[in-house]
């Protein structure tokens, strides 16, 4: 297709200049030349600088917008997408039990330097000082979240339970340095896969705490807690979600 029209934007270029059978460098018009140059420099050149206007009006995302797109959808996302997923149908048959997705030390979520996890408005759940950079599914299930900074996954249980794992405090600000994201959208997950990776220098280096929070966020469920404390491996049992 686009040899089809490249050759026919020089055939038509060509015609319009002049520069049919016969033609040389002598035949050929001011105009002719005009035409020529128009077409195979100037236009490419326009349309160029379009598309690059275009991409940086309707791409790129300063600081502030691009941290308040991504607070909304942390602070929605475990209200609108596990509600258009099949198996949140079933999410009272079945109990879930949340694994550490991380090695460290576990902590209160009561005690994390975030108000809105350490209230509780974005869900129970419990919080790691990580002793390595590698976030690892908490259970069988979905993502259904992810985020341009990659400091943050949605995850959906077999069951329909929601859960967010997001790394660091304020640490959207970092718009992705220092993170690496092994996961898509709607990709199912096995418990213990690698959906993350992060530099812990790199959020030092940049002033920002690592603690990483696990929240559930389907208020209609109570999970009990299995650990409270202590020194965890990524794969130890955390928090139960009863049937």
């Amino acid at each position: 297709m686009g040899g089809a029209i490249s050759n026919g934007v020089v055939g038509l270029t060509a015609v319009w200049a002049g520069m049919t059978a016969g033609a040389s460098a002598s035949t050929i018009s001011n105009h002719g030349h005009l035409v020529f140059k128009l077409m195979m420099f100037g236009v490419p050149v326009a349309l160029i600088l379009l598309g690059t206007l275009i991409f940086f009006k309707k791409v790129t995302l300063d600081e502030k917008e691009h941290a308040r797109i991504v607070d909304e959808l942390e602070r929605t996302w475990g209200k609108t997408l596990a509600e258009d997923d099949a198996t949140a149908e079933v999410a009272s048959e079945q109990a879930v039990t949340v694994m550490s997705p991380i090695d460290g030390q576990l902590v209160p979520l009561a005690s994390v330097n975030d108000e809105n996890f350490a209230s509780g408005k974005m869900g129970a759940g419990f919080a790691i000082k990580p002793s390595d950079g590698r976030i690892y599914a908490p259970f069988d299930g979905k993502v259904k979240a992810t985020f341009p900074t990659r400091h943050a996954v949605g995850l959906v249980a077999d069951n329909g339970l929601s859960v967010l794992i997001h790394i660091g405090i304020d640490t959207v600000n970092m718009r992705g340095t220092g993170f690496v994201s092994y996961v898509e959208q709607d990709q199912v997950v096995k418990q213990g896969d690698l959906l993350i990776e992060f530099w812990q220098p790199a959020l030092e280096k940049a002033g920002y705490d690592d603690t990483v929070m696990v929240v559930v966020t389907d208020t209609a469920v109570q999970p009990v807690s299995l650990n409270e404390n202590g020194t965890v491996t990524h794969g130890d049992p955390i928090l139960k979600i009863e049937s």
